[in-house]
């Protein structure tokens, strides 16, 4: 052989070597950063505190104690309580009127009332202000949100008021910024319209009196007289069912009185729905959200369950009156059966694992003991370490976890905290992985 033939022979196996040694190279590198070193390949999500509740979605018919209110009156009426507003007996609800112009004075004389009330505090006020323009700006823009957020919520009770401190607020700006002088001019003018009002209006012609001592609506449907309310305790899925209002009531009254300070909300339910109910009756909150955003606070008066098996009636008993509720009548409701609070995480963290324990005998001896327990992977520092989770509520891609289990829930008494980094993709995950 050749001194070339040599020299390639001795290159040709060199670099076959060092072709052998990078693949070797290659495959620890991989074997290391896989079983050692992990990667950067994982996404983690912050676990914080979140609030759940098991919710039964259903249709409530509210049934109270009502009783019509009529009157012979021929004239026009101008109620003098709202719906929802108590009256006893005796008690002025409504004024008759001869006509409606006269109501329409009356209804301009209310108007002109609030007005000027409202321009004399916007008077007497302009010399109280002692705030900047900055804190005017952040107090308006905050008093504007909550309007919408009236709105939105379809709370009406408020809308008004909401609507009347925006106001206040912008004249206020207004006033500060020179943009707007005193109202005296604008009073004045008020108070002039008002006195040529009330000089041209009528007298009233007659009054009607409550006769009883409740809660009054102006307003009926027809189902005051459909329900028994003292036979609740007994009414079952068929009765329900069958429940129609009477139409022949829905004209020819005033108004009606909500008698007692209890009333009713029928649900029909499934048996474990209703099941679930009993367990939690003693924290059950009723919501409508149609109607009203306010929360009710319920008692579980009887659950009833049909022949058939499959459906239940519910009823609950209620005390909290307020405009919007003494109007309803049959809304969608729901019923919220237990609430949840701990640390929110997604299902997709879910793993299962070996976790160890230590612990000691009777006789004083230690041993170690080892499960394979729920849990999730925590990223800390640059190591995984798997903690298990006590779950008290699952949702459709998520779970609530007890920050604080009892003694004796887990089996190493270990579990996530808030703010922990929880691992919610990545491959190959096992406790004590070093990542990158």
């Amino acid at each position: 052989m050749t001194k070339s033939e040599t020299r390639k022979t001795i290159t040709k196996r060199i670099l076959i070597g060092v072709a052998i040694a990078l693949v070797l190279a290659y495959i620890v590198f991989l074997f290391i950063t896989t079983n050692f070193l992990g990667s950067n390949n994982i996404s983690t999500e912050i676990t914080y505190r979140a609030t759940a509740e098991d919710i039964i979605k259903t249709t409530g018919l509210v049934v109270r104690n009502e009783e019509y209110v009529d009157s012979s009156a021929k004239g026009v009426l101008v109620y003098s309580v709202s719906d929802g507003d108590k009256v006893t007996v005796g008690g002025t609800i409504a004024t008759e009127y001869n006509n409606e112009q006269d109501v329409a004075a009356l209804s301009r004389i209310d108007e002109i009332d609030e007005k000027i009330a409202f321009l004399k505090s916007l008077s007497g006020a302009s010399n109280t202000f002692n705030v900047g323009i900055d804190t005017m700006n952040s107090q308006l823009n905050d008093k504007l949100i909550y309007l919408e957020k009236q709105i939105n919520s379809r709370s009406f009770d408020t809308i008004h008021s909401a609507e009347e401190d925006l106001m206040t607020s912008v004249y206020r700006k207004q006033m500060v910024t020179g943009q707007q002088g005193d109202f005296s001019e604008k009073i004045a003018e008020l108070e002039s319209e008002r006195a040529s009002l009330e000089s041209s209006t009528g007298k009233p012609i007659g009054t009607i009196k409550s006769e009883s001592s409740g809660y009054f609506v102006s307003t009926v449907d027809g189902y005051e007289k459909a329900i028994d309310a003292t036979k609740l305790d007994r009414m079952t899925y068929d009765d329900f069912n069958s429940i129609e209002p009477d139409e022949s009531q829905t004209s020819g009254h005033i108004g009606k009185i909500i008698k007692g300070v209890n009333w009713y909300m029928v649900c029909p339910v499934s048996n474990d729905e209703a099941a679930n109910i009993s367990r939690n009756s003693e924290s059950i909150t009723i919501r409508m959200p149609y109607a009203m955003s306010e929360d009710i606070p319920a008692k579980v008066l009887s659950v009833n369950q049909s022949s058939d098996g499959e459906n239940s009636i519910v009823v609950f008993q209620c005390n909290y009156m307020n405009t919007g509720i003494s109007r309803v009548r049959k809304e969608p409701v729901e019923i919220v059966v237990n609430t949840y609070e701990g640390l929110k995480i997604s299902k997709k963290a879910l793993h299962d694992d070996e976790i160890e324990r230590t612990v000691t005998d009777k006789d004083g001896n230690e041993k170690t003991e080892t499960a394979t327990v729920q849990g999730v992977y925590v990223e800390y520092g640059n190591e995984l370490v798997f903690k298990e989770v006590d779950i008290i509520f699952a949702g459709d891609d998520y779970i609530i976890c007890n920050e604080t289990p009892a003694e004796g829930t887990l089996f190493n008494g270990s579990t996530v905290t808030l703010y922990d980094k929880v691992v919610v993709e990545g491959g190959d995950l096992f406790n004590g992985k070093l990542i990158q």
